[in-house]
Parts: structure tokens; C-alpha cells; sequence
């Protein structure tokens, strides 16, 4: 799975937010880091386990807690029409 819409994700004054830079999808999106860099992995087509494996490498969080996390992302994304299967 990958983002439907490039999305250009930075970090303003300590907060990290993405905004599109194509598609139908207008707005902006407030994050936090774990998120940003969930997003810069679905930059590219890439599954769920992969996305936690690469998050594993920089967080110092349980397999488990980063997994519920990606999820959660996810879901959003889907809920909002932001992710192509």
C-alpha cells in the first residue's frame, strides 16, 4: 500500500504537519514524528510489516506498541481516502 497523493511533510516550530502537493485532497495534516515518518514510508509501496520493521530501527518502542501505531495511522489514512492497496 502506498499514499494515494504526494504529500510534503515537514516540521514547523517543532511541529511536524504535511500538506499535498497534487490530487484531490486539500488540507493539512498535524502529526506527530512517528506519523511524519509513517508517512515517509508510504511514500512507497510498502506493507504493514515493513513499515514497523523500518520504524523498529529508530524507535526504542516495543514491537507490539509500533505495530498499534502504524494501525492506527492506517486507518485514518483509509477512513480519509489517503491510501491506494
Amino acid at each position: 500500500m502506498k499514499l494515494k497523493y504526494q504529500l510534503s511533510v515537514t516540521k514547523i516550530d517543532g511541529e511536524y504537519m504535511a500538506v499535498p502537493t497534487e490530487g484531490e485532497f486539500h488540507g493539512i495534516i498535524r502529526m506527530n514524528e512517528t506519523t511524519a515518518d509513517i508517512l515517509k514510508c508510504l511514500e512507497t509501496d510498502l506493507s504493514e510489516d515493513v513499515i514497523v520493521a523500518k520504524l523498529a530501527t529508530v524507535y526504542d518502542a516495543s514491537t507490539d506498541d509500533l505495530r498499534k501505531s502504524v494501525a492506527e495511522v492506517i486507518k485514518s489514512l483509509r477512513n480519509n481516502g489517503l491510501i491506494m492497496e
